[in-house]
């Protein structure tokens, strides 16, 4: 019966270190942002991690068109994923080859055609970034790690020259 409890104490120590390790984790993936960041974009986070699992989801080539089922496991951990360390694929994604180049795009038609194709090149970039959070989000989250940084987002709102 002691070796029985013994036992059920070694399983409860080590969940408790997987716990704890977790909360470790996640206490580090917040703590390489500034508070201001990490509460800014929550909206477009939000909204990004949706659209990914909605778009992975029904992606697959299943005769099942429920939200949730069996099929939906594998998007929705990417989405869980991708909303954890969005932030740092934003800030990844800033000064990058795609973010240059979708705001240097030039815009021809009507009033509202314009804004019908700069509300679409938004979300096609909320897509794009959420879709990509769990690679360069853990990729930019660990060299921050290494490199002890925080990281933030200059918005130019303080800028005198913006």
């Amino acid at each position: 019966m002691e070796e029985k409890e013994s036992d059920i104490e070694v399983l409860e120590d080590k969940e408790s270190d997987y716990v704890r390790r977790a909360k470790g984790i996640f206490a580090s993936i917040q703590d390489h942002l500034t508070p201001e960041f990490r509460k800014q974009y929550n909206m477009r986070r939000f909204l990004g991690c949706v659209l990914v699992f909605l778009l992975l989801r029904y992606m697959q080539s299943t005769s099942d068109y429920k939200l949730i089922s069996t099929a939906s496991i594998l998007p929705l951990i990417w989405s869980l994923i991708a909303y954890l360390f969005w932030h740092y694929a934003f800030w990844q994604f800033q000064g990058s080859f795609i973010d240059t180049f979708s705001r240097n795009l030039i815009h021809f038609g009507s009033i509202w055609s314009l804004i019908g194709k700069v509300i679409l090149q938004n979300i096609i970039i909320l897509i794009w970034i959420a879709f990509i959070a769990p690679v360069s989000g853990i990729k930019t989250w660990r060299k921050a790690v290494k490199l002890n940084k925080t990281l933030f987002v200059e918005n130019k709102q303080n800028d005198g020259w913006g």
